[in-house]
């Protein structure tokens, strides 16, 4: 695996074009799954992979 294959919530985010509460949303009704979370509330990482698959599947906020 690659740096680049992880991303941020922030990119994860731009990428699929949501906000952040859309987001956690999205977590939370398994459209989406993280990678890992690290402390605080907001440090979630997401696998690319994972990403595209979520964007391929163009969910409706």
């Amino acid at each position: 695996m690659k740096t680049n294959d992880i991303l941020t919530t922030l990119e994860t985010c731009r990428l699929l074009e949501i906000t952040r509460q859309t987001l956690y949303t999205w977590i939370a009704q398994k459209k989406i799954k993280p990678w890992r979370k690290l402390g605080g509330r907001s440090a979630w990482f997401f696998l690319r992979s994972e990403v595209k698959k979520a964007k391929s599947k163009k969910y409706r906020r």
